[in-house]
């Protein structure tokens, strides 16, 4: 079986995949390169994994801080952060290397295995993220 998740443009054309939440982490695990950094929300850790793609743009070797924040706050609207408004949602990321391999927590963000953490805003992403549902099939 294939991606069923999201794949939104960050704006600087890096892409970004949003996995569903009952879909399986693994196949996001299996497409992260050493580039590609995890996003999901600290609280819980339960919500949608997010993958920025930074390794599909080979003009950048390390994801720029705009679309760090992009990512995020995906996460942040996927991960349940949504609920809040334009809250400040605490997002740890990390790179593909940190993700859990195997095992009933594959796809797993240990929060002692990242590498840093964002204060997402789900509001800046709700239209972008709404498009894409739309576009993509999920609404």
């Amino acid at each position: 079986a294939g991606f069923d998740g999201l794949v939104i443009s960050s704006p600087r054309g890096v892409p970004v995949l949003v996995a569903r939440r009952s879909f399986s982490d693994e196949l996001l695990r299996r497409v992260g390169r050493g580039a590609d950094l995890w996003f999901q929300c600290v609280e819980g850790g339960r919500g949608s994994r997010v993958l920025l793609r930074t390794s599909c743009v080979p003009s950048l070797s390390k994801s720029p801080r705009e679309c760090m924040e992009f990512a995020a706050d995906l996460a942040a609207h996927f991960g349940g952060g949504a609920r809040g408004g334009d809250d400040a949602v605490e997002v740890m990321y990390t790179d593909s290397r940190r993700v859990a391999k195997r095992g009933s927590r594959v796809g797993q963000l240990k929060p002692k295995k990242r590498l840093g953490t964002v204060w997402a805003r789900p509001g800046r992403v709700a239209d972008a993220a709404r498009e894409a549902q739309e576009d993509q099939g999920w609404l």
